[in-house]
């Protein structure tokens, strides 16, 4: 017997909550703005201004379904199923906030409330893509700075993204209680104990790793020096750098 657990795929962003403003159509390319960007779900939950575009769309299987009545409703319902090009043409002065977003292969599903003409009603919106679908993040990034890492273990310099740097602990914290016990690799960094006890194996690399993969992908952070001692014998030129010990 195989028994295989499908992990849920896990965006980089989320628009829950998000209010779709826009529809910008460009050939086979949808651009998607909200009015308040987009949630970055592997950095601490923090909002950034930014918008999605999907690439390669098909038109001929995209669709809307606009839904009498209001969200929450169960029994019989009455409503409209349109081509999502007809949507779009019509979308002016409308405005729709996402409740929840579904991701498959080459397809995504959003559903939330579509209001127009003082009116609110449940919406499903299906997005079929044969390209990509991009997050593009409008944040002003400052850079590089130094920190220091360690796990019990020699103290060394990293080189993060400022960001990281201005906030460490929080970062720090939010990768080992969080994500490390409930990403998507988590496997990587759960054991076994002998007396059958869950645990966590993990340490600064591991984070340093999880910066280049997950959080900041173009802004890669780098190993810049070991200090030869532990953290609590950092020598006095880099004491002002912020440090953090797993």
């Amino acid at each position: 017997m195989i028994r295989t657990i499908f992990d849920k795929i896990n965006p980089p962003y989320t628009l829950h909550d998000m209010n779709v403003i826009a529809f910008e159509v460009d050939e086979n390319t949808i651009t998607m703005r909200t009015q308040s960007g987009m949630i970055k779900t592997a950095n601490l939950s923090s909002q950034v201004d930014g918008y999605v575009e999907f690439h390669d769309v098909d038109f001929d299987f995209c669709y809307v379904y606009i839904y009498n009545g209001f969200y929450g409703n169960v029994g019989t319902f009455s409503g409209e199923k349109m081509f999502l090009k007809d949507f779009i043409d019509s979308f002016e002065n409308a405005g729709f906030s996402i409740m929840d977003e579904n991701y498959g292969y080459n397809r995504v599903c959003y559903t939330g409330f579509l209001s127009k003409g003082g009116t609110m009603g449940e919406c499903t919106i299906e997005i079929y893509h044969n390209g990509d679908m991009v997050f593009v993040d409008e944040t002003e990034y400052t850079g590089m700075k130094e920190v220091i890492l360690s796990h019990d273990s020699e103290a060394m310099i990293y080189l993060v993204p400022a960001e990281v740097a201005a906030d460490l602990d929080k970062y720090c914290w939010d990768f080992a209680a969080n994500w490390v016990w409930h990403g998507p690799e988590n496997g990587k960094f759960l054991k076994h104990f002998s007396d059958n006890q869950l645990g966590a194996v993990f340490g600064a690399p591991d984070f340093i790793d999880y910066l280049n993969k997950w959080a900041f992908p173009d802004y890669q952070s780098k190993l810049v020096k070991g200090l030869g001692c532990f953290g609590h014998e950092i020598p006095e030129e880099y004491r002002n750098l912020p440090k953090y010990n797993f």
